[in-house]
């Protein structure tokens, strides 16, 4: 199934992808671990090494002894075919020739198979096949190079390989036809989370518009997954950024941060195919502990502090402040993160229970919206999260939330029942409970003053809700 979608902006995406450079450490540990899986084999099947040892020993010498028997038939045979000729002198001269003649025939033929069984019993002990597994010759290298696909990449180029008529300077195909791997500026770029029974992958799809075929005169597109990424856990929510811990304050890349069953955040270069590890994480379990976890341990590792605890349900990037993403959890809790460095600078608590959705203002880009399952939307200023947030009773468990295009003082909040509501921020009473909350006021029908209207979407949970920017008037769910 596929979890979660995003947009990759227009342009973003690098026209070459770059292809991950595998560092000389990760590369040792990968062979010391791969010699100590070989020697644990090794130690493992000695005892039956031994025993087929003793099998073909006992074989051996079972071959010998018919070896033996034979060679003693073939000279008893020819014994015997001499006394036959002594025995037949008296017979007349032409039948004992002809009888002569047989038995040399007879005698040549017994030797020359048992020539021939005993050149073939040379032969295999010359090619020692018992020890032919037990190749001492086989180095680091081949078995590095096999590990990680390079088996054949004897020349680094085809200037180097004499087999190669066709040099690189001499091949136009790669200009007339771009690699593969490119991605032209008018491609459209979608990332899409999906889970399977036993993986979970982030796919980077592209897709081409159709071009009108000269021949054929029919329009195709194309629509196909660039590369993909395996996650560690059922991944929850995507966020495109453009920015991370290695990027300048004048540079721009094309990264995404993916909300998993696990509580940490792990940021992803989009422009870097068959990347190894993430090019950032944001909270999640220790590094210290997970390596003694994985070197035999049976606790669980633990989490860092400063992250969350639970799931990541929503994330949102600020598209302003580069630096920021803001994400909810099912520890209730919003956390804000820079992720330039890595760590967490605010924690928000103003909900009850798990929060599923938020997102930021798109003209006050220091205003968030979020809503939870206590069915409530909270709206909190960031610079002063300890201060007083508006509530919104929403009715039921929040599932999506997004700002109005038309206007950036409402937004649209959907839940499970079904229905969609709009609340006006302006509307939000300047009461303050005990909790340090603003709550709307209610009208006479029992709904809150600042919902300005709602509707029922759909029989079942409206899981989604979307607004359009070209269309300002117009959302979707």
């Amino acid at each position: 199934m596929i979890s979660a979608l995003a947009w990759v902006p227009p342009g973003a995406s690098s026209q070459t992808p770059k292809f991950t450079d595998i560092p000389e450490s990760a590369l040792k540990e990968t062979r010391e671990r791969m010699k100590r899986r070989t020697d644990v084999e090794d130690d493992s099947d000695d005892d039956d090494d031994d025993k087929s040892e003793e099998k073909d020993e006992e074989k051996e010498e079972e071959e010998d002894d018919d070896d033996d028997e034979e060679g003693m038939a073939d000279e008893q045979e020819m014994k015997d075919a001499l006394n036959d000729d002594d025995s037949e002198e008296s017979e007349s001269d032409s039948d004992v020739k002809e009888k002569k003649n047989e038995k040399k025939k007879a005698i040549r033929k017994a030797q020359a198979v048992a020539n021939a069984a005993r050149g073939i019993t040379d032969d295999l002990a010359e090619l020692d096949m018992d020890n032919y597994d037990n190749d001492d010759s086989y180095d680091e290298d081949i078995q590095e190079r096999q590990l990680f696909g390079k088996m054949n990449s004897e020349f680094e180029s085809n200037q180097d390989d004499p087999y190669v008529t066709i040099k690189d300077s001499d091949d136009d195909e790669e200009e007339e036809n771009p690699d593969d791997f490119g991605i032209l500026k008018n491609d459209l770029v979608v990332l899409a989370a999906r889970a399977e029974e036993d993986a979970s992958h982030l796919e980077v799809w592209v897709y081409q518009e159709a071009i009108t075929n000269e021949e054929t005169h029919e329009t195709e597109a194309n629509l196909y997954v660039h590369h993909d990424v395996m996650l560690p856990a059922f991944p929850l929510c995507l966020a495109w950024m453009d920015c991370c811990k290695d990027t300048g304050a004048n540079n721009r890349g094309s990264y995404c941060a993916v909300g998993t069953m696990y509580p940490g955040i792990e940021i992803w270069d989009l422009d870097c195919i068959d990347a190894v590890e993430p090019a950032a994480t944001l909270g999640g379990y220790d590094t210290a502990d997970v390596k003694k976890s994985s070197s035999g341990g049976k606790s669980k590792p633990k989490v860092k502090k400063e992250g969350h605890q639970d799931a990541v349900l929503g994330m949102s990037w600020n598209s302003q402040f580069r630096n920021v993403l803001a994400s909810a959890s099912a520890d209730k809790t919003v956390k804000i993160w820079d992720v330039s460095t890595e760590t967490c600078t605010e924690t928000l608590t103003k909900h009850t229970s798990k929060v599923q959705c938020l997102e930021w203002n798109p003209e006050e880009r220091t205003v968030l919206v979020s809503g939870g399952f206590d069915k409530h939307a909270r709206v909190c200023d960031v610079r002063a999260p300890k201060e007083a947030s508006l509530d919104f009773n929403v009715g039921a468990d929040c599932e999506s939330v997004c700002w109005s295009a038309r206007n950036p003082l409402e937004f649209f909040v959907s839940n499970e029942d079904g229905e969609v509501a709009c609340f006006d921020t302006r509307m939000a009473s300047s009461n303050i409970n005990s909790g340090g909350k603003k709550k709307s006021k209610k009208s006479s029908s029992g709904t809150s003053s600042a919902e300005r209207w709602r509707i029922k979407a759909h029989e079942e949970a409206t899981t989604s809700v979307s607004c359009c920017h070209g269309s300002p008037g117009a959302f979707l769910t």
